[in-house]
């Protein structure tokens, strides 16, 4: 068996261990799990108003958990999507209630462009410290993510404070800038066609394009990569600025179709929990997409059965967790036997 097909097996069998370990800590609440699972498919997939919730909970984890694999793909690390999405967020709110009047096509590109824009010259600067001088991004991304997420609350609760109550926010951006919501029962918007676009174009270029083999090469291999001619720090650079631009996105569709307005918290971690998902299945895009609708599944469906059953919410979360371990150990025990079938052969 080949490794691709071993770890995504390792992976099903990993969710399918943490769906039985939730079910059993449902009969702890007198639930029958197949009940459980049951009322938790039917919250987010029910009807047409559900599923658009539960794609409008998907596309901020989709975006960040590509934006962590397309940068760990090339073999350099951005922990930090977390303030590239804030930092893009901030500015695309900023912009929304500063100028007014602007014809919405233009508006609407302009933020997008823009939020985009910030995102990947935020992740630009660890990326050219990493290959100028060496800095490992490790740290500088995770530094960066808080200088971007203080400076934020700074600016909203100081300049850009918003001028209706005490709310860590700012004003409500131009309306010119609103991507509409599809459905008023539902937080989906039509911001989720450019994210549509933006995960099609990825997908393409990690799997498909020359610079996808090439970013393959420089992780697995980098002496053989620069001996085959592939331009490594550019490359790299490259990877980190498209990278941190899916994040941004995702906090400019945040802002723009979601929210309105820049809000302290705009993401209880979203890419966090894309990079947990982007890490469980080895980076691999497809992978992202379906663990990312697995995930928001799990999440809208678990609102449902926690209404109609008393189960805590909490224990998508702790089915969600276990996932992670069961995936981290099988891969480390696959990885233990493979190595011993190669010594003894």
């Amino acid at each position: 068996m080949s490794e691709k097909y071993r770890r995504f097996l390792i992976v099903v069998i990993s969710f399918l261990l943490a769906l039985v370990v939730g079910g059993l800590l449902m009969l702890f609440y007198k639930v029958s799990p197949i009940d459980g699972y049951k009322i938790m498919i039917l919250g987010a997939l029910g009807n047409k108003y559900m599923i658009y919730s539960t794609f409008a909970r998907m596309v901020p984890i989709i975006l960040t958990g590509l934006a962590v694999a397309i940068s760990f793909h090339a073999g350099i690390w951005n922990i930090g999507a977390q303030g590239q999405l804030y930092l893009a967020a901030f500015v695309v709110a900023a912009m929304g209630v500063s100028f007014h009047g602007v014809p919405t096509a233009m508006y609407l590109l302009l933020g997008v462009a823009v939020g985009i824009a910030v995102g990947g010259l935020w992740a630009w600067l660890p990326g050219y410290l990493r290959v100028k001088y060496n800095v490992n991004e490790v740290v500088l991304t995770i530094m960066l993510n808080s200088i971007a997420i203080y400076f934020t609350t700074y600016m909203t609760n100081g300049p850009f404070r918003t001028s209706q109550g005490s709310l860590g926010a700012t004003n409500v951006i131009d309306k010119g800038m609103w991507f509409r919501h599809i459905n008023p029962l539902s937080n989906l918007n039509t911001g989720v066609f450019v994210a549509i676009v933006a995960v099609a174009l990825i997908v393409y270029l990690m799997l498909f394009a020359k610079r996808g083999y090439e970013w393959k090469m420089m992780r697995l291999n980098p002496r053989f990569s620069i001996y085959g001619g592939v331009s490594f720090k550019r490359n790299m650079i490259l990877a980190m600025v498209i990278s941190g631009m899916l994040a941004g996105l995702a906090g400019t569709l945040l802002v723009m179709g979601d929210y309105h307005r820049f809000l302290n918290g705009i993401s209880p971690g979203y890419s966090w929990t894309g990079m947990i998902l982007a890490m469980m299945v080895n980076y691999d895009p497809i992978g992202v997409i379906i663990t990312s609708f697995m995930y928001a599944v799990m999440i809208s469906g678990g609102l449902k059965m926690e209404l109609i059953l008393g189960i805590p919410q909490e224990l998508v979360q702790i089915i969600f967790v276990l996932a992670v371990m069961f995936v981290t150990a099988g891969y480390s025990l696959s990885n233990k036997l493979s190595n011993r079938m190669q010594e003894e052969g």
